[in-house]
C-alpha cells in the first residue's frame, strides 16, 4: 500500500495479513482528501484504524496530530512499528481499546475531522454518531466508510450525504446546529 501525497508520498507500508483488516483503497483516500482540501495543522481522530493508512496519509498531508483507536492488540503493535518507521511517534497517538471505552478516555475533546472505518455491514457505523454525542466529542466533519450494500440508519439530528466509490460508500455526517 502506498501513501498518495505529501511528505511520505510514494512510500509504502506493509499491511499485515490479519483477518478482517481492509485498508482504504488509494482511490477512495485520494477522493476523500481532495474533498477535505488543506488539512494542514488539523487534529484528527481515526476510529477503527486497522492498517493505519488513513492516519499516515493525514500526517503526510500536514495534519498536526492523529489519535488512532484500534481494538486488536496485534494490529496496534503493527501501528506502533509504522509510527517508528515513519518517525511520527510524537504526532500519532495509537490507543488499543474498544471504541466506547477509548472515546470515554478522550471525553469532551474536539477534532477538525473524524474518520471511521468500522467492520462492514455489522451495524456499528450508525452507532458512531451516538457514541460521539454521549462522550461530548465534537467535530465539524465525521466521515464513515461502509460497504455500498449496507444501509445504515443514521440518527435524525445528523445531516448525511454520501459518495460512492466502487463497492465503498463514504458517508459525510454533520450534526445539526440545534441538537
Amino acid at each position: 500500500m502506498r501513501i498518495t501525497a505529501g511528505e511520505f508520498r510514494s512510500r509504502t507500508l506493509n499491511v499485515p495479513d490479519i483477518d478482517g483488516l481492509r485498508p482504504t483503497s488509494s482511490r477512495v483516500r485520494e477522493a476523500l482528501f481532495n474533498i477535505l482540501g488543506d488539512i494542514e495543522g488539523w487534529k484528527i481522530l481515526d476510529l477503527f484504524s486497522g492498517s493505519g493508512v488513513m492516519a499516515i496519509e493525514a500526517l503526510s498531508r500536514g495534519a498536526a496530530h492523529v489519535i488512532s483507536i484500534e481494538h486488536d492488540r496485534e494490529v496496534c503493535r503493527h501501528l506502533h512499528t509504522l509510527a517508528q518507521k515513519f518517525n511520527i511517534e510524537n504526532r500519532w497517538n495509537i490507543q488499543q481499546a474498544s471504541l466506547p471505552k477509548a472515546l470515554a478516555n478522550i471525553h469532551g475533546q474536539s477534532f477538525d475531522w473524524i474518520f471511521a472505518d468500522p467492520p462492514y455491514q455489522v451495524g456499528i457505523a450508525e452507532q458512531i454518531p451516538l457514541w460521539l454525542q454521549k462522550t461530548n466529542i465534537t467535530t465539524p466533519s465525521l466521515v464513515v466508510e461502509e460497504s455500498v450494500r449496507a444501509r445504515p440508519k443514521w440518527p435524525q439530528d445528523w445531516h448525511v450525504s454520501s459518495r460512492r466509490y466502487g463497492d465503498t460508500n463514504l458517508y459525510f455526517l454533520q450534526q445539526e446546529a440545534d441538537s
